[in-house]
């Protein structure tokens, strides 16, 4: 029987690794990984991209995302995006 605590993706399992360990602070997301700390698809994660809402740029080959999921999340005001 599989634990549902346990982290599923490598960026999860990441994640839960430098929590273990004190954590550090984090100052850029993947798209897959800010997409799943908030509970949104990747394409409603790019959509958030173009209009501005979310602050993102390009490091090489991928998409770095600068905004803070939980400060993202804290702006919504409980109301649904």
């Amino acid at each position: 029987m599989e634990n549902i605590s346990e982290p599923v993706n490598r960026a999860q399992r990441r994640a839960a690794a430098s929590e273990a360990h004190g954590g550090t602070q984090k100052y850029g997301w993947k798209v897959a990984e800010w997409s799943a700390a908030v509970g949104c698809s990747r394409a409603r994660t790019y959509q958030l991209i173009s209009a501005g809402v979310i602050d993102s740029v390009k490091f090489g080959a991928s998409r770095i995302i600068r905004t803070d999921p939980r400060t993202f999340l804290a702006s919504l005001g409980g109301e649904a995006a």
